[in-house]
Parts: structure tokens; C-alpha cells; sequence
């Protein structure tokens, strides 16, 4: 009797377990559905945000136009007052026996110059043939027209002359002699002895020379011309490169283009719902991609400016010099 009272009540409180266990079970199970759920919600998400391009880019601005400009060479010209050097008339001697006649040579006056330039440290003058052939023009105008100046009587100064052959300078100089010299030496030691000649024969900033004489009967007595021209032509200063200013002029002109492009693209891409519009994601990608071709067409523009400005500044430093 006793043992079957105690089996019913096992038998009570196992059915109470069951009951518990089978009541608790639905609990855990809306934890799970809801956690599924969230991870779904999370998933459709990134997969949302996936579908939804991304502009990466933004446009800088654009490059500057370059800094300086190439300056416009002041022309100078020296010329200090003509050397006369005056002798008195020759006693009459007897005819002398035809022989050969001392003087005054183009070739000569250039190596006494260059002397006179190696002995004060100062580097030699190139000689030029269209500064020979205008002081040779210069030492016959004078002869013919009887003058002795540096601007002719028709108003022609030393920088005309420059003009008129076509040398292309930044500095000329002039120096002129008259007189009864017996050597090349002679008349560059006689230039050299009068400061103004001097200064143009010592000038550093003259690469270049050429020199003209000539004998001719000059206000009623044979005497000799003597000219020299000294330079210092454009082309010792090269100018900056003009493809490299073309270059930047174009790249501008197609860094704009890209903009505008950029703009309107961008505009669009901001106008769009990615979830409706299939094209949203190629738009986006279209885009960053042109900024990129953008960036890139900018970095190389500024490197072509930066060349272009030290052309510049070299250059000026060179012709004011």
C-alpha cells in the first residue's frame, strides 16, 4: 500500500518537471528568432550599403597659372666719348721704298683686347661675325660721311646699328679711335688708358666682340678708324621653353573640361536613389575614376609649372645680370 503511494507521487512530480521544461522551451525559443531577426536586419544592411556606391573623391582645386613671367630685356648700350689721339704733322722725308705698311688689324685688336681681359682675371670675348661686320660698316660710314661719333649724322647709334644687322642683344658697347697708331697694341693700350674705353674693354657682362678699322684720308690727313662692339646677346640667357607654357595652357583648358564634367556627374549621382536607380553604382564609379584621371592631370600640371617658373627665374636672373 505504501510503496504504491509513493509511486503516484513520483509519478506527480515527474509530470510537474515535464510540464516546467515544456513551458520554458517556447521562451528560448523567441530569443533565438530574435537574435535571427537582428543578424538579418544587420546582413540587409551591409548588403544595402554594399549596393550604395560611395563617392571617395573630391575635387581640389586647380592649379595656378605660373608664378612669375619672363622680364622684358633692357637694351643698353655704352658708348664713351671717341678717342682722338692727335699727332703733330710729320717733318716731309724723302719717299720711302714701297714696303710693308704697319697698322691696325680686326684680328689683332681682338687678341690685345682679350689680353687686356686675361690680365684682370676677366674671361675672353668670343668674336662674332655680325659685330665685326657692323663695326666695319660703322668704321666706313665715318670715313665716307666725315664724322667721328657715335651716332651718324642720319641719328644711327650703335644700338640701331644692333637693329639693323639683327643681333639680338642685351648689351652693346662701343668704343672708336682715330689717330695715327702704329700697332694693335697701340690703340688697345690707348683705349685702355682712358676709363670710359676701358670700362667696355674690362666690362664682364660683353661675351662678345667685333671689330672693323679702316685708313682713309680723314678731315684732309691719312689716319686710322678703329671701331669695336662689344655684346652680350639674348641667347647667353636662354629663354624658358615655349612648349612647356603651351603644355600648362592645355592641360588647363581640359582640367576645366574634366570639372564641369565632375560637377554635373556629381550632381546627378546626389539627384539619384540608389535604390531605384540601377545605374547609381556605375555613376559613382564613373566618377571617382575621373577624379582620379582628374588628380593625376593636376599633379603633372603643377610639376610642368614648376619647371616653367624656374625657366623663368633663371632667365631673369641671367638678363638682369
Amino acid at each position: 500500500m505504501k510503496l504504491r503511494l509513493l509511486f503516484t507521487i513520483f509519478i506527480v512530480l515527474l509530470g510537474a518537471v515535464l510540464i516546467y521544461q515544456k513551458e520554458k522551451a517556447p521562451s528560448g525559443s523567441l530569443e533565438d528568432g530574435q537574435n535571427a531577426r537582428v543578424e538579418k536586419e544587420a546582413t540587409q544592411g551591409n548588403q544595402e550599403a554594399d549596393r550604395k556606391g560611395l563617392i571617395q573623391q573630391e575635387l581640389p582645386s586647380l592649379p595656378k597659372a605660373p608664378g612669375a613671367k619672363p622680364i622684358e630685356p633692357k637694351k643698353e648700350v655704352s658708348a664713351p666719348a671717341p678717342l682722338r689721339v692727335t699727332t703733330p704733322p710729320p717733318t716731309p722725308e724723302p719717299t720711302p721704298e714701297p714696303g710693308p705698311v704697319s697698322g691696325l688689324t680686326q684680328s689683332g685688336i681682338i687678341l690685345q683686347t682679350n689680353l687686356q681681359r686675361q690680365e684682370n682675371s676677366i674671361g675672353f670675348l668670343k668674336e662674332n661675325v655680325i659685330l665685326n661686320a657692323m663695326a666695319g660698316k660703322k668704321a666706313d660710314d665715318m670715313c665716307e660721311k666725315q664724322y667721328f661719333a657715335h651716332t651718324s649724322p642720319s641719328g644711327v647709334g650703335s644700338g640701331d646699328l644692333a637693329d639693323s644687322f639683327g643681333y639680338d642683344y642685351l648689351s652693346v658697347g662701343e668704343n672708336l679711335a682715330l689717330g695715327s697708331f702704329t700697332s694693335d697694341q697701340v690703340v688697345v693700350e690707348a683705349w685702355m688708358n682712358s676709363p670710359g674705353h676701358r670700362a667696355n674693354i674690362l666690362n664682364s657682362r660683353f661675351t662678345e666682340i667685333g671689330v672693323g678699322v679702316t685708313r682713309c684720308v680723314f678731315e684732309g690727313r691719312s689716319t686710322w678708324l678703329a671701331v669695336q662692339h662689344f655684346g652680350k646677346p639674348v641667347s647667353d640667357c636662354p629663354r624658358p621653353d615655349a612648349a612647356l607654357s603651351r603644355s600648362i595652357d592645355e592641360n588647363k583648358l581640359e582640367l576645366a573640361d574634366m570639372r564641369d564634367k565632375l560637377v554635373v556627374l556629381k550632381s546627378e549621382i546626389e539627384a539619384s536613389d540608389p535604390d531605384t536607380d540601377p545605374d547609381y553604382n556605375t555613376k559613382v564609379e564613373t566618377y571617382n575614376l575621373l577624379v582620379k584621371e582628374y588628380n593625376n592631370l593636376i599633379g603633372e600640371t603643377r610639376t610642368i609649372i614648376s619647371r616653367y617658373n624656374n625657366q623663368i627665374a633663371a632667365f631673369n636672373t641671367c638678363a638682369s645680370n
